[in-house]
């Protein structure tokens, strides 16, 4: 049997010192554990609020001090980028295909490019009293993505034809016909069907019946757009001529955005009615801006200097292809050599210009006055210097391009050509000049410069 060991009573002091003993080290258990507990929440509290800024509120731009931030630049990258997917057939779910991974990455400076160009906008409408009406957004916002279902019959003209006036009296005549058979019966299918078949010339309609289902706003050539935007809903339309020949037009239903399959997607990314109008709101903003540079003008007689240049494609590494980089960064190295050396300008065009207009007659541009060009850097170094000089190496996001002053002229008449040239380049240059006059910076790595 085995004997039991009695153990030691403890005194009251003792029990109390014990007790005392163990409270102090479950004190501190719970004050390090505590401590560790709240470092912790605190570390991934502040990496949450880091990530939340770095995300949406870090600035992605400034414009005279003003913010705009990454959250404003995420969102319009977004937007771009659904219009891409629907225009490119990308189907819902297949949008981080690797296969459009590069043309998603232009988006990038697309959206940022966009944000820079609304903020001008914006800012110039309030300066100058520019205002778009709700009435006018509404309007257009329909236009823009209302939609109709037409039909056709498409009377082509011979270009090849010896006498085009006569082959397009004879088209003209031969739809008119159809027109006449139409109106008399416009919505009888049988009709429709057999005339598309025995008729019309367009091989993607003529077998239904010239069907060409829903489309909307630019998916048309324009004379047939605007003919089948006038349309009543049934109305057999005179004969409309485009660049395809003769075209007899019947408008079979209309519907509204909210079907179309752009608004559609949008709608399931998360944006609004309200998001898309305000996009609508800046087109506005920008046609207005346009004609009114272009009502201005361009002065003749005016200054002109006659230019030559060697431009190529600016080096960039693009789908990982470093050969082709390397080898445009040794080309433009190449040329900079060659004209430092006092290699004839027109000689080293011929060799080196990637520009087909210009490469075989030595880089000669021609005349040009302000505005033609929309580098405002290079055309302020052009009209400051002497004839004879060379530039600097001007570098753009897609070209490099040297320019020479040939000849210089203080007061010059201008041609059609050069009218029309200042015209087509209105709005992006009077864009540029904005952008000279407000403090923009571009903070997004990488796309810093436009």
């Amino acid at each position: 049997m085995t004997r039991r060991i009695p153990l030691p009573r403890l005194t009251r002091r003792q029990r109390s010192a014990r007790w005392q003993r163990e409270r102090r080290q479950q004190a501190i258990i719970v004050t390090v554990f505590s401590a560790v507990l709240f470092f912790v929440l605190g570390l991934v509290s502040w990496a949450a609020s880091d990530r939340y800024f770095q995300d949406n509120l870090k600035p992605a731009m400034r414009l005279d001090g003003r913010v705009i931030a990454m959250r404003d630049w995420r969102t319009e990258r977004t937007y771009q980028l659904t219009r891409f997917y629907v225009e490119f057939g990308v189907p819902p779910g297949y949008e981080n295909d690797p296969q459009i991974a590069e043309q998603k990455a232009s988006y990038d400076r697309s959206a940022l490019d966009t944000l820079e160009e609304y903020a001008i906008l914006d800012q110039q409408a309030r300066a100058e009293g520019v205002t778009v009406t709700p009435e006018a957004l509404d309007a257009r916002y329909v236009d823009d993505f209302g939609q109709f279902r037409s039909r056709h019959i498409l009377i082509t003209i011979n270009k090849e034809a010896p006498d085009q006036a006569v082959d397009d009296a004879n088209a003209l005549a031969k739809a008119t016909a159809i027109r006449d058979q139409l109106r008399e019966d416009p919505n009888n299918q049988t009709l429709w069907n057999q005339l598309a078949k025995d008729q019309s010339q367009d091989p993607g309609s003529s077998a239904s019946g010239g069907d060409l289902g829903w489309v909307g706003k630019g998916q048309f050539v324009k004379p047939f757009e605007d003919a089948a935007r006038a349309l009543a809903i049934g109305q057999i339309s005179d004969p409309v001529k485009s660049d395809f020949g003769y075209h007899v037009i019947q408008v079979e239903e209309r519907r509204g955005p909210s079907e179309n399959d752009i608004v559609k997607r949008w709608f399931a990314a998360g944006f609004t009615e309200a998001d898309i109008k305000r996009h609508t709101q800046r087109d506005m903003l920008r046609e207005e801006f346009t004609k009114r540079q272009r009502d201005r003008g361009a002065a003749s007689p005016t200054a002109q200097v006659h230019i030559a240049q060697i431009q190529v494609a600016t080096p960039r590494p693009v789908s990982g292809d470093f050969q082709a980089f390397t080898d445009q960064l040794k080309k433009v190295g190449e040329i900079g050599k060659a004209l430092d050396a006092g290699t004839d300008f027109a000689a080293v065009a011929k060799q080196y210009s990637e520009d087909s207009t210009t490469k075989d007659n030595g880089g000669d541009k021609g005349w040009i006055a302000r505005g033609m060009i929309t580098d405002l850097s290079a055309e302020k170094e052009l009209f400051n210097m002497a004839a004879g000089e060379r530039s600097q190496q001007h570098n753009l996001l897609t070209t490099t391009t040297w320019y020479k002053v040939l000849e210089k002229s203080d007061s010059r008449d201008l041609d059609d050509a050069q009218k029309k040239t200042i015209n087509d380049n209105a709005y992006p240059y009077w864009l540029n000049q904005q952008k000279k006059a407000h403090d923009v910076l571009r903070l997004i790595p990488g796309l810093e410069f436009e």
